[in-house]
């Protein structure tokens, strides 16, 4: 029987009967649902495979019981370790499974699954900062088309080059004359530095660019629940 394989990223597992658990994947052509047989129970095939954000080779055939595909077998990429022994991570990384799971609807543009295979590398090795908070929440929003708009103003076009305004209601950046009671200012260097986030395409340079302030933070933490409709806390608060 012809196998479909494909590199994956664990976002959930659950049991499905006795000895079944049936296991939720991000792939490059959108989320997998498929069943483990035995996987309860099998201490050979599926050890320690289906931790939350483990990046897996499988192999998938279909299943002429059920409508989701049988996980034929399951190949180790990279094992996340650090939640093991760190509960900041811990709740770092189920955020983001949770957040993953958003971008599964269809199939991926090309570069997204590769981000987060690169950015869970790099969140497993470095200790969880603000950066890597606002990194995750931006590009989140950005993968999933509801990026904020920086560039101009999103009710009259206009540039602003000095004085800016942002409205989560709006979607984004105002100009002075469309700024309403609802909108907080940024400085030039706040709308700069969103801009290098939601342009950044390689994770690993997030430290190379400057920390986003207080207000940026809670702004896309708002936007994101605006967006997405969320009942959303943030993981590791108070860093």
């Amino acid at each position: 029987m012809k196998l479909k394989s494909y590199p994956a990223i664990v976002l959930s597992v659950e049991p499905v009967s006795e000895i079944d658990l049936k296991v939720e994947f991000l792939t490059p052509v959108g989320r997998v649902i498929a069943v483990a047989k035995g996987g309860r129970k099998s201490k050979r095939r599926f050890l320690n495979l289906f931790s939350e954000v483990n990046i897996l080779k499988i192999n998938l055939r279909k299943s002429s019981r059920t409508i989701f595909p049988i996980i034929d077998s399951a190949d180790l990429i990279y094992q996340v370790k650090s939640p093991w022994f760190e509960r900041q991570k811990f709740e770092f990384f189920s955020c983001l499974a949770e957040l993953l799971s958003y971008l599964g609807k269809g199939l991926l543009e090309e570069g997204i699954f590769s981000f987060w295979v690169s950015f869970i590398k790099i969140a497993d090795a470095n200790p969880i900062s603000e950066k890597l908070l606002f990194l995750l929440e931006v590009k989140i929003l950005k993968h999933l088309g509801y990026a904020p708009m920086v560039d101009e103003c999103v009710k009259c076009g206009n540039r602003p080059k000095r004085i800016f305004y942002f409205s989560v209601e709006k979607g984004g950046i105002l100009c002075l004359n469309c700024r309403d009671d609802q909108t907080l200012p940024l400085s030039s260097a706040e709308v700069e530095c969103l801009k290098n986030y939601l342009l950044l395409k390689d994770p690993r340079e997030v430290f190379e660019i400057s920390s986003p302030s207080s207000k940026l933070l809670r702004l896309v933490r708002q936007f994101l629940i605006y967006y997405l409709g969320l009942d959303y806390k943030a993981p590791c608060q108070g860093l």
